[in-house]
């Protein structure tokens, strides 16, 4: 039987996209964390840093769910990249089904 293999397109947003998210999110609760605590500065003495390390801890979470969001998308791309094409244009379910199939046959 002739298969061909759907090839991936290597230049996709994905792994930057995760990459970014990720590390300014960890980043930017870090630095949240560092401003809103007083064993680093005194709210009292600054607050408009103790504001901004307020918001950035209220923004780290979304930015880390938007990474998160982002390695899902990275992950249903490579499934559907993984999938076997016949030579009629029918897809198989993926690699490793279509040739336990073809072994049964």
């Amino acid at each position: 039987m002739n298969e061909t293999r759907v090839k991936p397109n290597p230049a996709t947003w994905e792994p930057l996209a995760v990459f970014a998210c990720f590390a300014s999110s960890l980043l930017s609760l870090a630095l949240g964390f560092a401003f809103t605590t007083e064993w680093l500065l005194n709210a009292g003495r600054h607050p408009f840093l103790h504001a901004v390390g307020i918001t950035l801890l209220i923004i780290g979470i979304p930015i880390l769910i938007l990474g998160g969001h982002c390695l899902d998308l990275m992950d249903k791309k490579n499934k559907k990249s993984d999938r076997v094409l016949r030579p009629d244009g029918a897809r198989y379910a993926n690699n490793s089904k279509t040739q336990k199939a073809g072994a049964k046959q």
